[in-house]
């Protein structure tokens, strides 16, 4: 969780208390003092409060169970994304991943263990990709990788490291965990950010229906 709200509050309070003594200087011809009790239960509630704003908007951008972006992040930094690599004439791949027979394992070990499953592979995919990727939870079972200045040969490198990952993990939870994944290169496939997402989509669900 960043510190953007709490930095800021703190400062605009800083900045407050100095403004009123400079008003009180210059128009009640004596410095005005601060009580320190005054100036420390306004530090704290300016923490507080900055506080709630960095969680508020923690908690917008990533989803709850696994910590990783969420759906809406994506929507909102995949255009800036493709806007730079327009600017610096590069491609970005997208890679999506479903985990197969994921309601099979819900139902024949318990929703708490499909969550342990999604966290594991979470965790996973995290050590997987390079710093300049951006990878998130799409909805239920399935994630995105985004990768800035990459294309399907460097985004299938990513894949295949946490594929190997999850050997370990089946032998870990025993339980047989894999996946399906589809990719799509901007702008070699599409131009269209709806239809990049579509595209890799359905690559995904038609390696998962030949399954």
């Amino acid at each position: 969780m960043r510190y953007t709200g709490r930095i800021t509050a703190l400062t605009l309070t800083v900045i407050v208390f100095l403004l009123i003594r400079i008003w009180a200087y210059y128009n009640v011809n004596y410095p005005l003092t601060t009580p320190p009790f005054l100036a420390i239960i306004c530090f704290i509630i300016a923490w507080l409060l900055g506080k709630q704003y960095d969680k508020a908007k923690y908690y917008s951008e990533k989803d709850v169970l696994t910590g990783l972006y969420n759906r809406r992040f994506i929507n909102n930094v995949l255009p800036i994304l493709v806007a730079q690599m327009d600017r610096s004439n590069s491609k970005l791949s997208i890679a999506i991943l479903d985990c197969n027979s994921f309601k099979a394992i819900n139902d024949k070990f318990g929703h708490k263990k499909g969550d342990i499953v999604l966290q594991n592979l979470s965790a996973i995919l995290s050590t997987s990709v390079r710093k300049s990727d951006i990878i998130a939870r799409w909805g239920g079972d399935e994630f995105l990788i985004i990768a800035p200045y990459a294309d399907k040969k460097e985004i299938n490198i990513i894949v295949t490291r946490f594929k190997n990952g999850l050997r370990e993990l089946s032998e870990k939870l025993q339980v047989e965990v894999s996946i399906s994944v589809g990719f799509a290169v901007y702008p070699d496939d599409t131009r269209n950010l709806d239809d990049l997402i579509t595209i890799a989509d359905s690559a995904m669900y038609s390696l998962k229906n030949r399954d």
